[in-house]
């Protein structure tokens, strides 16, 4: 009797299903990548069921749910209101939307809450109804009894809402964002403390200066804290040891002042944004910024005679790097005259714009101040080519001595102008201990022949430093 051979099936086995033998927790990973309103549609799938109810993280976004339409004409009476009864029966399908998951929600504990409700109100005052404050008092408090760690809240209309005492006393909180709310102060009560929260960014918040100040000293393990256009706050003080990190912008007003105390900041991101036509008076007083390494200006205070930008600067010149914008470069080429004061920069950071007639003159003037400068650094990102160029040094400046500088590093080189060239030229004739010279050029900006012709430009030109290396290199 022959061996019977096995009997092989043709037919692929389309019957497996591989979704229904995953873990309830791959699953869950898998719908937290997703819209939250996807995530809960996912319920009529039975397989998912109700999985969605243990996301760990939470997402509400207003404009996700009804996409205003901007262009509607305001005098077009019809229209508007047409417009404004669609976005506020979006809204209400929004809330309730928000109310029915954070009431099926059966996580004990989230990681992330993120609620966007934009700049919706619903009436003809520029307030929002009340109905909605006590909606958004409840589902921020839903957060911090869930242990959020990453709570976002964005209104535009700050006066209305203020984020529940339970938020600024949460102890799980690492990542907190408000941007647009109204911040009060909290007198007769336990203070507000929040233990573990590294980061605070407050954006287009309203409050006292108290207000502010209470909230920030309520972080003692802050590590970097952002502060863009706020209101009411005159007085910064950020001692926690562990503030490295601070992102300001200042909002310049007649009359007032700023005071800044951060004895352990060591990055700080400031500008100074001018609203006001007449702005002069304006007085931005530091009192401790001992550890500072590195500086970053975006914008400058507004000084038509220099005096307060020369103020300005003479706060951050113990720091080891220091960085102009092109727009605070802009600046400082408007005036007509400055005296820098001397600092300790070890590396300056520029983005020069090379179609004003003082650009060249504005960098050897911070390189001169700069006595114990060892590298500089110019990006030519936001530079265009200044076909008029005739800008005339004196004989101070065209001399001007660079004892330690080493490295110099041009970004972005792209179509060449007399200023750019004559810049290389001074640093080569002047550097005594250069070391380096990286130019890297801004990808289609030259042809092959021009970059050629550049190069050997260059090379023909006198150096100070027996060992400067001149790199080339495309970006």
């Amino acid at each position: 009797m022959k061996p019977q051979k096995p009997v092989h099936s043709s037919k692929v086995d389309v019957g497996l299903d591989r979704l229904s033998e995953m873990p309830d927790q791959v699953l869950v990973h898998i719908l937290s990548f997703m819209p939250n309103r996807d995530a809960v549609r996912t319920m009529l799938l039975r397989r998912f069921g109700n999985l969605w109810t243990m996301l760990p993280a939470l997402d509400f976004d207003f404009n996700h749910h009804y996409v205003r339409n901007y262009h509607v004409d305001v005098n077009d009476v019809d229209a508007f209101d047409e417009e404004k009864r669609k976005t506020s029966e979006a809204f209400s399908r929004f809330a309730r939307f928000v109310r029915n998951v954070l009431l099926l929600h059966r996580r004990s504990t989230i990681d992330s809450f993120h609620l966007d409700i934009g700049g919706y109100k619903t009436n003809k005052s520029n307030h929002v109804d009340p109905w909605l404050i006590d909606d958004v008092q409840v589902w921020l408090k839903f957060a911090a009894d869930r242990e959020v760690k990453d709570l976002l809240f964005y209104c535009a209309y700050r006066d209305d809402i203020t984020p529940p005492r339970c938020v600024f006393t949460c102890q799980s909180l690492v990542r907190l964002t408000l941007f647009g709310s109204m911040l009060v102060q909290y007198e007769h009560q336990p203070q507000l403390h929040m233990k573990a929260l590294r980061k605070l960014t407050l954006i287009g918040v309203h409050g006292s200066n108290e207000a502010f100040n209470q909230l920030i000293s309520a972080c003692p393990s802050m590590q970097k804290l952002k502060l863009c256009n706020v209101e009411g706050l005159r007085d910064l003080n950020v001692t926690a040891p562990s503030a490295k990190n601070l992102d300001l912008n200042i909002v310049e007003m007649p009359d007032s002042s700023f005071t800044l105390n951060c004895p352990h900041v060591e990055i700080l991101n400031i500008a100074v944004d001018t609203r006001c036509k007449n702005s002069g008076s304006f007085l931005l007083d530091v009192i401790n910024v001992s550890s500072l390494q590195e500086v970053n200006v975006g914008h400058l205070p507004k000084c038509p005679s220099g005096l307060k930008t020369k103020a300005f600067l003479r706060h951050f010149r113990d720091a080891e790097l220091f960085k102009l914008s092109s727009q605070a470069f802009k600046q400082l080429c408007r005036l007509k005259k400055v005296d820098f004061p001397q600092n300790r920069w070890q590396t300056l950071a520029l983005q020069p714009r090379w179609d004003n007639e003082r650009c060249l003159q504005v960098i050897l003037e911070l390189v001169k101040s700069s006595v114990g400068l060892e590298k500089l650094i110019i990006d030519h990102g936001v530079s265009s080519g200044s076909e008029g160029y005739n800008e005339v040094l004196g004989s101070e400046l065209s001399t001007c001595v660079m004892p330690q500088l080493k490295n110099v590093i041009i970004l972005g080189f792209g179509k060449c102008c007399e200023g750019q060239l004559q810049l290389i030229e001074l640093i080569l004739r002047n550097a005594v201990v250069l070391e380096k010279l990286e130019i890297t050029f801004e990808e289609n900006r030259l042809t092959a022949v021009d970059e050629l012709d550049f190069v050997k430009q260059v090379s023909r030109l006198k150096r100070a430093s027996a060992n400067a290396i001149v790199d080339f290199s495309c970006n």
